[in-house]
């Protein structure tokens, strides 16, 4: 949960904020609020807990900040129009104005359907979280304009901050042509064949994220870790405009195919050494 507060409180400070967020695994209110907390703070978004914005949401009286639940079983028509009544209303005393849906997958269609327009041409000020355990019951339009954050844990490979800072590192040498830094991460990758296949999964991430940007340019649908790791430092237009579409869907396809030779025992510093060679050809 920490990951996920620490998400927004960097969002913050970049000025990164996007509009939709889709956290996905979660119906915890109380998480929902420590981000709003964040968020609303008059204390440059410490979550101070002392100021008025944070003692009004502590005590569930923020003016800025609506929770919308099931009404029974469902989340009705009549609740999004209460909602959009609501949200266009500018805030009354803090520069964001957050609405809150729990449990967002008992939104009937209809109401989802109603409330596409306001996602797609939100307020400036406004910040919608839509919180859910089962984010497959959603419609396809209402996913595609959030930004997913997947709370719980995925089926990816946990990867510390030292692999990430070298799978990084690991592109920078790819954008700069630079053999002597690649060279120096095959070596390091080689040492271990777990790690590098977490290290060979975080790389083929970055890259997928810099193609899916070099695309859209919409940070909203590049991942939670890579956001972090790419936009906030500045790299992802920088690796857009130094890495060609070519070499970057060539190095994809080959970290596939080597991901499959090392599944069936091919030579390990041979298959190695070809996606190096890729990478500064």
């Amino acid at each position: 949960m920490l990951k996920v507060v620490n998400f927004f409180t960097e969002a913050l400070k970049q000025n990164h904020l996007s509009h939709s967020y889709l956290l996905s695994g979660t119906e915890d209110l109380n998480l929902a609020k420590e981000i709003a907390k964040h968020i609303l703070c008059k204390q440059e978004h410490t979550a101070c807990g002392s100021c008025s914005s944070c003692l009004k949401l502590a005590s569930d009286n923020h003016p800025d900040f609506l929770v919308i639940e099931p009404d029974g079983a469902s989340i009705k028509n009549a609740q999004v129009e209460q909602f959009q009544e609501y949200v266009f209303i500018r805030p009354f005393e803090s520069q964001h104005k957050i609405i809150l849906f729990n449990k967002v997958h008992l939104m009937t269609e209809r109401a989802q359907n109603r409330m596409l327009k306001v996602l797609e041409e939100p307020p400036e000020y406004a910040v919608f979280f839509f919180l859910t355990e089962q984010a497959d019951m959603l419609l396809e339009t209402v996913i595609s304009r959030c930004q997913i954050l997947n709370v719980h844990a995925s089926d990816k490979p946990k990867l510390n901050e030292q692999l990430t800072e070298k799978a990084l590192d690991w592109v920078m040498g790819i954008e700069k042509n630079d053999m002597a830094r690649i060279l120096e991460i095959g070596a390091y990758a080689k040492q271990d064949k777990i790690r590098f296949n977490a290290l060979l999964f975080c790389l083929s991430d970055i890259l997928r994220d810099v193609m899916i940007f070099r695309e859209t340019k919409n940070y909203q649908l590049i991942s939670e870790e890579n956001l972090t790791i790419l936009n906030y430092k500045d790299y992802l237009p920088r690796f857009v405009a130094s890495i060609s579409r070519k070499k970057n869907i060539q190095i994809i396809s080959c970290i596939e195919e080597i991901d499959q030779k090392i599944k069936n025992n091919m030579n390990f510093d041979l298959t190695v050494d070809k996606l190096l060679f890729k990478c500064i050809d």
